[in-house]
């Protein structure tokens, strides 16, 4: 826009038209030292950085505005906590969980980490989450009924959040989920500690309330059939995650005690798995990977115990039997191993420094090569390398090459869906 015609409308600002573009040193030089230009503010037209971050989408700006009281209430006597719930709620229905375990792309973002640092926006969503399932907060009513059922396959944070946008939409949704509760990984795959289950039961609870048919214990290709969700249902939104753990490429994998981190965790959440080994190693480096070593620090390690209350037996199919109070507790050995330097890790900062106030060591730049067995075909160790990477393959390092003495390898490289009995798809 010329200054001319700034000058014909009156404007004092310069605002940038539809397919105007500006590189971003120009806007940050802009926005960040204009407090040592005479020229005046210059608006733009441009998703704030936080939002778009966001994987979600949340208007972030708009409900901490609303937290710091400059977007007052539409409605007399509505406090500002409802207000920006409902406002939350509007991309992602579950506040109180992600603002505990949510890495918080958003902050990343922030404008204010150009000044000093990022606002909390975590702890306000967490706040703002918990306060509404104290005040029994409710989602908005459903629209009218139109005619439509959909299917959603998997009660995970997906699932459920489609099934509740679909229903306040006005159509039927019925969930199936293979488990007997709801939740999926954010149930079966965060440890407990992390995310409270009654706070995760009341977000699903709220959901469920809108007038969702639930099925559990529900197995699509073996309970239900694919043609009959096809014949019963005008749609069919698949929500089935990524439950099933990668096993570590490499010799020697087929030990008993080698186990994935998903396997772990979900004997962890149901309660199988009393304690660890003495001496576990975690190969990964996100932040499944982090939550299995802390885990598994936390359990500990118990001195004269059943051999089938171990780890690898729990997550193997065995249920673990009371631990007696009187056993000694002790600690134990946690390390996690991954590919990348520590500081690149793709964890987040915050879940590396928790692992490591909890006494994880972490050894990055390190690639395991072949698990050692004893003589009853049980890992011993697993012997490793220096590594560097070039491109994203890691290169072994010659002469680097070490071993790490343990009880359990736990593989908490990357997840996958089990697809059995619906391979047809």
């Amino acid at each position: 826009m010329s200054d001319s015609a700034g000058a014909a409308t009156g404007h004092t600002f310069r605002r940038f038209k539809e397919g105007e573009r500006a590189s971003d040193w120009e806007l940050d030089e802009k926005i960040f030292q204009q407090d040592k230009s005479y020229k005046c503010p210059t608006y733009v037209h441009k998703t704030p950085p936080c939002q778009g971050a966001c994987p979600s989408g949340h208007e972030i700006r708009g409900w901490l505005a609303i937290a710091r009281q400059m977007d007052k209430p539409p409605v007399e006597g509505m406090s500002w906590q409802q207000y920006a719930f409902d406002r939350m709620v509007a991309a992602n229905p579950f506040p109180s969980q992600m603002g505990r375990v949510c890495p918080a792309p958003c902050e990343d973002g922030c404008n204010r980490n150009e000044v000093d640092d990022f606002v909390g926006i975590n702890a306000v969503e967490q706040y703002v989450g918990d306060w509404a399932i104290e005040n029994k907060l409710k989602l908005s009513k459903p629209g009218a009924f139109t005619g439509k059922k959909v299917a959603v396959i998997g009660a995970g944070p997906a699932g459920l959040t489609a099934a509740m946008f679909l229903r306040l939409k006005g159509h039927g949704v019925a969930i199936f989920e293979r488990h007997d509760k709801l939740g999926g990984m954010m149930r079966y795959g965060i440890p407990n500690y992390r995310t409270p289950r009654d706070m995760l039961d009341a977000e699903i609870d709220r959901i469920i309330e809108l007038g969702i048919e639930v099925k559990t214990k529900t197995t699509i290709g073996k309970d239900v059939s694919l043609k009959e969700l096809e014949d019963n249902f005008d749609a069919i939104f698949w929500a089935i995650g990524a439950q099933n753990g990668r096993p570590l490429p490499i010799e020697g994998w087929d030990a008993p005690n080698c186990i994935t981190g998903v396997d772990f965790l979900d004997a962890f959440n149901e309660g199988w798995v009393m304690q660890t080994a003495q001496k576990v190693v975690v190969i990964g480096g996100g932040d499944t990977s982090i939550d299995v070593a802390s885990v598994a620090r936390r359990l500990g390690h118990i001195k004269t115990v059943n051999p089938k209350d171990h780890a690898d037996h729990s997550t193997h199919g065995f249920t673990a039997s009371d631990v007696t109070g009187t056993l000694q507790r002790e600690g134990m050995k946690a390390t996690l191993t991954s590919l990348f330097p520590q500081e690149e890790m793709t964890a987040s900062e915050r879940e590396r420094a928790d692992a490591l106030r909890e006494g994880v060591e972490i050894l990055g730049g390190v690639m395991p090569l072949k698990v050692i067995k004893d003589d009853d075909g049980k890992a011993k160790a697993l012997k490793m390398c220096k590594c560097k990477m070039e491109g994203m393959k890691p290169v072994p390092i010659e002469g680097t090459e070490f071993e790490i003495e343990c009880d359990i390898i736990i593989s908490a490289i990357g997840q996958m869906g089990d697809f059995t009995g619906i391979e047809e798809l």
